[in-house]
């Protein structure tokens, strides 16, 4: 009972701190900076980062634990064409909306292997569905892809704005939301990496 406690007791701190640490970026991107959280700010640094380090996690699991492989690298490449989508002013010095190509392939690529593999795909998705940390990662994702979205949407803050439409607002609340988001699913890929040992026997 005690181990348990702490153990939530834990998760809330670092929950609060991702929280906290949301809002100083986003202050820092508003006060300091001056950018209005645009396609390059400290927000989207962060973003992009988290991106990064939640799908490099997943794919050097893939290499740790061969029986989980295809659906590590199913999981890793979710999250690293959603770093493609981030990066899409980049993408567009190239060609404009060219990201959705470079994501496509790489999203073909991990999917022609999961089907080659089709039995570490179903270990390695099963072992991550089963695992706590699973129910973090739902809960970023939400966040990411429905919640930022819809509550992000110009036609809401207009209405709440009332004619004094700044869109500064409109991108704290979006761009803040989905870094929450971002550090949640970081915070799951960890969590899940740090547990990962006993992974081996299945």
């Amino acid at each position: 009972m005690k181990h348990t406690f702490f153990k939530h007791l834990l998760n809330f701190i670092l929950l609060a701190l991702g929280a906290i640490c949301t809002a100083l970026v986003i202050w820092l991107d508003v006060a300091i900076f001056k950018d209005g959280i645009q396609e390059i700010s400290a927000t989207e640094f962060l973003q992009e980062l988290s991106l990064l380090a939640i799908s490099a996690l997943f794919f050097l699991q893939a290499r740790k634990h061969p029986a989980l492989r295809g659906g590590m690298i199913l999981i890793g490449g979710f999250f690293f064409c959603m770093l493609i989508r981030e990066l899409d002013a980049l993408f567009d010095l190239i060609h404009y909306g060219s990201w959705v190509y470079f994501a496509s392939l790489f999203a073909v690529y991990c999917i022609a292997w999961a089907c080659i593999t089709p039995k570490t795909s179903l270990r390695g998705l099963s072992a991550f569905l089963v695992h706590p940390a699973c129910h973090y990662m739902v809960c970023g994702l939400v966040l990411i892809l429905v919640f930022s979205r819809v509550f992000g949407m110009n036609m809401i803050w207009k209405v709440v704005m009332q004619g004094e439409y700044v869109r500064t607002v409109k991108n704290i609340v979006e761009e803040g939301t989905e870094l929450m988001g971002y550090l949640l699913c970081l915070g799951s890929a960890v969590a899940f990496w740090q547990r990962s040992e006993p992974l081996k026997t299945l």
